[in-house]
């Protein structure tokens, strides 16, 4: 029998047939020790749990782009966080991850993955009255997600005759569930009883309002989700970085938070950045969405432009500059 994909993707990480950097390397390992040592701390891993969120997926299509209207192939590495975030619970049989920081360069799905588990939030997860959004700094940006989400929900049969759509809100009478884009730009974010949110780029948001806003309005569910997607940014004091470093910290085990999920894809600090091997850490879909071709001659321009180079390291190499 072969490896499920997820499997195979962790077995590839450990042995380093998958080209990986370290923080993606200590994120495989703490789900392998945690399987051993989670239980002491009132931790399981529920795989059938972890394989409803993959297969929901399955009632995705793409809508945008070469793919269009083709069914929605997750990546074995997409896979992975899907089953790291869902399949993870606790003793009461909640989600054991109520934050999962990922972070990865540019161009690698990012946007499309974070619409449909926003769909899988709202549809699936068995939240009464569940309020998903879909955040950014401003609605327009929220809205590129949400748009996402939007379509791929008029592009399934089964998803249609589920899910209403009115302008910008998903909805489901049955449950009383909405999903809906939110910037930081709303005359007014008070009210909010959170079931889920995913943050797109997060690195664009110059202040905490919006993260602290949503993860306040999470005190009333059972296991409410934040997920935040981002690429590395160039401002060390935004919040963006915060959580970086915390979720580094983390993966490290300098910090004890059972609650968190980080998964971070860079390149280590003694790779070269123009060894197109080490773009493999940081473009998890190199080959797939991120175009190889595309990226060198980003990578030759940054080369014969200094002014360049650190746009280069930061938007497709997922480096903090």
């Amino acid at each position: 029998m072969s490896k499920h994909p997820a499997v195979a993707y962790m077995r590839g990480v450990e042995d380093g047939s998958i080209p990986a950097g370290r923080l993606v390397r200590l994120a495989v390992e703490r789900h392998v020790r945690d399987l051993v040592e989670g239980p002491k701390r009132g931790l399981h891993w529920d795989r059938q749990a972890a394989q409803h969120a993959i297969d929901f997926f399955g009632f995705l299509k793409h809508s945008k782009g070469e793919w269009a209207g083709q069914p929605f192939l997750l990546e074995p590495w997409e896979q992975w966080l899907l089953w790291m975030i869902f399949g993870w619970k606790r003793a009461d049989g909640l989600r054991r991850f109520r934050t999962a920081y990922i972070e990865v360069a540019r161009k690698n799905g990012k946007t499309t993955w974070g619409a449909g588990l926003g769909l899988y939030l709202l549809v699936a997860d068995g939240e009464p009255g569940a309020e998903i959004y879909s955040a950014a700094t401003k609605r327009e940006q929220a809205r590129l997600s949400h748009g996402e989400a939007v379509r791929m929900v008029r592009s399934s049969r089964a998803l249609s005759r589920m899910v209403g759509v009115v302008k910008d809100n998903l909805h489901i009478r049955a449950t009383a569930s909405k999903y809906e884009p939110l910037g930081a730009d709303a005359n007014t974010m008070d009210g909010l009883n959170v079931h889920a949110a995913i943050i797109d780029e997060l690195h664009a948001h110059r202040n905490r309002r919006v993260v602290d806003v949503l993860e306040t309005a999470t005190g009333a569910r059972r296991q409410p989700l934040i997920c935040e997607i981002t690429t590395a940014g160039s401002d060390q004091t935004s919040i963006c970085y915060e959580h970086h470093e915390y979720a580094r910290q983390i993966l490290e085990g300098t910090i004890d938070d059972d609650s968190w999920f980080a998964y971070i894809a860079c390149l280590d600090e003694e790779d070269d950045w123009l060894d197109e091997e080490a773009w493999k850490k940081a473009n998890p879909n190199l080959g797939v969405s991120v175009k190889l071709d595309s990226l060198r001659r980003t990578a030759q321009k940054a080369k014969r432009l200094p002014a360049a180079q650190n746009a280069f390291r930061r938007l497709h190499l997922n480096e903090w500059t």
